[in-house]
């Protein structure tokens, strides 16, 4: 720690800067390395207490002058914690239609991050009173947040929740479509970066932040694409059907039966935890649950992936009643996909397909295991996968 008398001598610059170190020094917030030093910062008079639009950061002049380092490195988390989940570039439409909520769930979010991370508040200090702060919203996506703000809002006969702490800045107004996409990479590389460094910290192999598995009710229809997806994987010659009839021989005038097995075998389902997905991972794993209730092959293998696999869960048809009480997501990193089909090879699974569950913000050019593949993508209707049927999810129907 810097000495009372020093921190006060230091220009607020200095203070940001020193706030940058410390971060970039802790075994945890070590992850927002990279994300600390892209865009600029701005020490601005106009700005009340921050403000970010998701690339560069402004701290008002007044509200940071009186700030102790704890409570300066809090700050400086805050408004980087809306660069790393990008708050400000996406799901713009649902900000504009719900602006002060989206504000609160997304504060919600970050600080809860921050002090989960930190539950003594060794390294951080609270920078002022009444931050949007709930052990009730510990490690959920912002949007389930606001889900149970506008419930609350609509139950309780609008219920006070806090101000938000600071200004979030659309970032879409400010940036065209190409200059949001080249964020949103050098963004994800920088998380990649910061998993490295909290990695060799922590002196293992691999690292990852602790993610919540919570299941919330999905209503994307699995039931008909997983349907004619299994099926499309399933040829065998175990059982014989008359419908559908065999399809070679009809134009020859003989209607014979079609064969087919009911055994389907392995199927992996691969699900993204990358930084870029934080604010969705209960739709990915309601999806999850979906699957397996849906499909119910012989066993289904989750790998957990970002920029590389973080962890597997076998379950078999006896679990996928339950198995929403299961899953233990792990990642939180950057993202790279051509890692789960490296270690499908390396470990040898032999799968019949692979479903892979992610929001489509992945490397241009990546490989994918020589087995059917399924895509289900969450919010990102542009996304074309270079092989593979595809599925658009979207996590939030209001």
């Amino acid at each position: 720690m810097i000495g009372k008398l020093t921190w006060e001598k230091m220009t607020l610059r200095d203070r940001i800067t020193a706030a940058h170190t410390d971060i970039m020094n802790h075994s945890e917030f070590a992850l927002l390395s990279g994300v600390i030093l892209t865009g600029k910062v701005e020490i601005s008079d106009k700005i009340p207490t921050a403000a970010t639009n998701g690339r560069d950061v402004k701290y008002g002049a007044a509200f940071m002058t009186p700030l102790n380092q704890k409570q300066v490195r809090y700050l400086v988390l805050h408004e980087n914690g809306h660069k790393a989940l990008k708050h400000c570039v996406w799901y713009r439409d649902i900000v504009r239609k719900y602006p002060q909520l989206s504000n609160i769930a997304q504060d919600y979010v970050i600080n809860g991050m921050i002090e989960e991370l930190d539950p003594h508040l060794q390294f951080v200090e609270r920078p002022c009173e009444g931050l949007c702060i709930d052990p009730k919203y510990f490690g959920w996506g912002w949007i389930e947040v606001l889900q149970d703000l506008i419930k609350d809002g609509e139950e309780g006969g609008g219920k006070r929740n806090p101000d938000p702490f600071d200004e979030h800045e659309d970032g879409s107004e400010e940036m065209d479509a190409d200059e949001i996409d080249a964020l949103s990479e050098e963004l994800d590389e920088a998380l990649r970066q910061g998993k490295i460094i909290v990695d060799r910290k922590r002196g293992e192999g691999k690292g990852s932040n602790p993610l919540n598995a919570l299941i919330q009710p999905r209503e994307t229809n699995w039931r008909d694409p997983l349907q004619e997806f299994i099926q499309s994987i399933c040829a065998g010659h175990d059982n014989s059907r008359f419908c559908p009839p065999n399809k070679r021989l009809l134009a020859s005038g003989f209607i014979m039966p079609s064969h087919f097995s009911e055994s389907t075998g392995e199927i992996i389902v691969a699900g993204d935890t990358s930084g870029s997905m934080t604010g969705v991972y209960p739709v990915v794993f309601g999806e999850i649950a979906r699957i397996c209730e849906t499909a119910r092959p012989e066993s289904v293998r989750v790998i957990w992936w970002d920029s590389d696999v973080c962890g597997e869960q076998v379950f078999t048809e006896q679990n996928y009643n339950t198995i929403a009480g299961l899953l233990k997501p792990s990642g939180g990193g950057g993202t790279y996909v051509t890692c789960v089909a490296e270690y499908i090879r390396t470990k040898e699974y032999k799968p019949k397909a692979v479903i892979y569950l992610t929001d489509g913000y992945i490397e241009d050019s990546y490989v994918l295991p020589e087995v059917p593949c399924l895509w289900g993508v969450v919010d990102n209707p542009q996304f074309v996968p270079q092989r593979g049927k595809k599925l658009n999810i979207n996590s939030l129907s209001i």
